[in-house]
């Protein structure tokens, strides 16, 4: 009687809480892509928009959205933000208005049918590859980066590149929060053009103050792109099974 009341007690129910959790923690871990899965995904997809019929755009957005949800949720918070948009719209409105030749119209400005089937596919396509990117980017820490470049011979630049693709989330939420900062101050609504541009430089200053950061830490612990070894890669249980099926999708939209 006394176990079972010793087990019921809050003092026990929260100590078996905190053992579950890493529990938990290492069966999520385990069905986490390693470095080679992740670049896995990254390629596949932007091997899919590049090799695949324009008529396949879709599937290959379904294929980047896929790899998203299951291993970077976060990586769809980037799809929020005005300029995703508006770069998607630009590439849909120039290819209606300035490809092929003008069959119809929206009001009193004429368009190509064609062109704006080509910007759709166009916008599907560069969506994916912006998924891929931000998946890779969520999966993939600067060293694992960096590891892969330093065994395929590139000094230093793993590094590089492995750093700004981990310093993405870091810049967009300072730059989400500098432009809801404009916003709650009212700027957007009299002097716009100064907000922006303020806006702007603060977006960029911040940039440039987390690169200075991370290259003071990395000359603090004596890093060199010359004497860089090769750092260990993060396997998984899945890397094979998911390069496997990335690879048949891919053939499947090349060749179906």
């Amino acid at each position: 009687m006394s176990h079972l009341t010793a087990l019921r007690s809050p003092q026990a129910s929260h100590a078996l809480g905190r053992g579950e959790q890493p529990r938990q923690h290492a069966r999520s871990a385990q069905w986490r892509p390693g470095t080679l899965g992740s670049l896995s995904c990254l390629v596949a997809v932007f091997a899919a928009a590049v090799f695949t019929p324009a008529s396949r755009a879709d599937l290959v957005l379904a294929l980047a959205v896929s790899l998203a949800g299951l291993f970077a949720p976060p990586a769809f918070r980037g799809l929020r933000h005005p300029p995703v948009w508006l770069f998607l719209g630009f590439i849909l409105t120039s290819s209606a208005l300035w490809i092929g030749q003008p069959n119809t119209h929206f009001g009193p400005i004429p368009i190509s049918t064609g062109g704006l089937i080509m910007g759709l596919r166009m916008s599907l396509r560069a969506l994916a590859i912006l998924l891929a990117m931000r998946t890779f980017a969520f999966t993939t820490s600067p060293a694992e980066f960096a590891g892969l470049c330093e065994r395929l011979g590139i000094k230093g630049l793993g590094f590089t590149v492995g750093t700004a693709f981990n310093l993405l989330p870091t810049l967009d939420a300072s730059a989400r929060c500098t432009l809801d900062t404009l916003r709650l101050r009212g700027a957007w609504r009299r002097r716009r053009v100064t907000a922006a541009r303020l806006g702007t430089v603060t977006i960029m200053a911040n940039a440039l103050r987390h690169a200075n950061d991370v290259a003071v830490a990395a000359e603090a612990r004596g890093f060199a792109p010359e004497r860089a070894r090769a750092l260990p890669l993060r396997h998984s249980r899945i890397d094979l099974p998911l390069i496997a099926a990335l690879t048949a999708s891919v053939l499947a939209l090349r060749l179906a």
